[in-house]
């Protein structure tokens, strides 16, 4: 599982019934390996926001997220601990899982996870069809603000976490952002504006 996934789906998918596979995996018991442990990855994970609490903090678990400890995640793989935590780091290392800062639980999440269940694929032709891209949001970010157009691989991959909506409202709200700057030379990189969600900021008129 080395390539990255968009290399992968490249070569189209297959609609795959998930009780189908739960199914075969309660005939297996387990995960013969690390693309079926994935699979139960795949399928465990939030399909929409949750709130968690644990030990009286108050947080939110996103679609495409879990807050599955790594001893529950032995069970569901039927695999010894050790052997999970050695999946989990090489899913790390790959970047086909990430880690969310959480203090509070084992907090994770599948990047690629719209893209994955054929969601992102849907929602990028309604975008497409309404000029909301990457590219229209990179090129009109750098034509009001005059910033050096760096970091693009973060930039994009702050854009791929961003709902519909907020990819609207992110380019929709460039001028705005740049107007009520106090001083242009604290003007954010567009990676940044995007991960810090400036476009939400409210102003006093």
């Amino acid at each position: 599982m080395n390539k990255s996934i968009a290399e992968m789906l490249k070569k189209g998918y297959i609609l795959f019934p998930k009780v189908l596979f739960e199914e075969q995996m309660k005939m297996t018991k387990n995960a013969t390996g690390s693309f079926e442990a994935f699979i139960l990855v795949l399928t465990h994970v939030n399909y929409s926001t949750v709130t968690c609490r644990v030990n009286g903090q108050t947080f939110e678990c996103r679609r495409g997220e879990s807050v599955i400890s790594l001893t529950h995640w032995a069970k569901v793989f039927g695999w010894k601990l050790s052997r999970t935590r050695r999946f989990f780091d090489r899913m790390y290392e790959e970047g086909i899982i990430e880690r969310v800062v959480n203090p509070y639980i084992t907090h994770i999440r599948i990047p690629d996870y719209d893209l994955l269940i054929g969601q992102r694929r849907r929602e990028a032709a309604r975008e497409e069809t309404g000029g909301v891209t990457f590219e229209v949001f990179w090129e009109k970010y750098h034509e009001v603000t005059q910033k050096q157009r760096v970091n693009i691989g973060r930039a994009r991959r702050e854009w791929k976490k961003l709902s519909p909506r907020e990819r609207s409202m992110s380019i929709r709200q460039i001028d705005e952002y740049y107007d009520h700057l106090t001083d242009t030379k604290y003007c954010m990189q567009a990676s940044t504006y995007l991960s810090d969600k400036a476009f939400l900021d409210e102003y006093d008129y």
